[in-house]
């Protein structure tokens, strides 16, 4: 399902070990990894008049050609094909060219920048490519997100299709990633978690005879997914829960101890506005464990 992959990589902390994290998914099918380095135009010395230097491009590009040498390495003695591209512009523009260029399957974002809390934010680049583009993201939390430990998530990088968490909110979105998510059958999945929340405002707002109505509707299609799943071949199980969407997903993720959680990006529920930037959004902010972003309709 992932032939073929574009890594775009900027050579920072754990870099290398996201790499060796990505290529597990040879289990997956994957035949090549595209590591794609862009040289930030906004970060070149400019002159007032003539824009950048051609010799500092030169330099640059000489640099970031050095620096895959050992990623290079590290993918061919995996039995996956490397290719590199260096270029020089806005990155997440050379990122969304190079995976319509290269034809790529999935997009692995960089590692992700932690807050004074704790919390781990996804950089502008990320954002933007999760936004405008139409290639399923994939935003690991490797090892990042646990203070640089590898140990504590050796196993999610190892196994890194073994439990999945599916968020649903009934949208066509959301059935996007979930015809995605079957496509995954043959990666390693052991077992699918399918849970919707119930959005906790939206419920206060209803009576105790329609509140009952849309958790007997919401039960009975979650029984649907669930028995579609089995009758794929999977092992499934299912959540109901009414309260904030983002902070419970997040919970069950932990709580079921998956090694990935498979969203649509731009799913709708009960309230109108529920878009990349909200429940996705958190999910992917917050979360511990790596989610794979699937694209839906706008």
């Amino acid at each position: 399902m992932y032939k073929k992959i574009l890594y775009p990589i900027k050579f920072e902390e754990f870099s290398l070990d996201l790499l060796s994290c990505i290529l597990n998914f040879k289990k997956a099918g994957t035949e090549e990894i595209v590591l794609l380095h862009v040289i930030d135009v906004s970060k070149l010395p400019m002159d007032k008049y003539e824009g950048y230097s051609p010799e500092d491009v030169k330099r640059f590009s000489e640099i970031a050609d050095l620096k895959m040498v050992e990623a290079v390495s590290m993918i061919e003695n995996a039995g996956v094909r490397a290719k590199r591209l260096i270029k020089v512009g806005v990155p997440y523009r050379e990122i969304l060219e190079a995976a319509d260029e290269e034809k790529v399957s999935l997009i692995v974002s960089g590692r992700q920048t932690k807050g004074i809390f704790g919390e781990i934010f996804i950089g502008s680049n990320t954002d933007k490519v999760i936004r405008y583009g139409n290639v399923p993201v994939y935003i690991a939390k490797y090892p990042a997100s646990f203070g640089g430990s590898k140990e504590a998530c050796a196993r999610y990088c190892t196994t890194p299709f073994g439990r999945v968490l599916y968020p649903t909110d009934w949208s066509d979105c959301a059935k996007e990633a979930l015809r995605y998510l079957k496509g995954l059958k043959d990666a390693g999945v052991e077992e699918v978690t399918v849970a919707h929340v119930m959005d906790e405002k939206a419920m206060k707002l209803q009576s105790p005879e329609k509140f009952k109505e849309f958790e007997r509707i919401d039960k009975e299609k979650l029984e649907d997914v669930k028995k579609r799943l089995e009758i794929a071949g999977f092992k499934a199980k299912i959540h109901l829960h009414v309260g904030k969407p983002g902070a419970d997903l997040i919970r069950i993720a932990r709580e079921e101890d998956v090694s990935l959680v498979v969203m649509g990006s731009h799913g709708k529920g009960y309230v109108e506005g529920v878009l990349w930037g909200s429940v996705s959004r958190n999910v992917v902010e917050y979360s511990d464990r790596p989610v794979l972003l699937v694209k839906g309709n706008k």
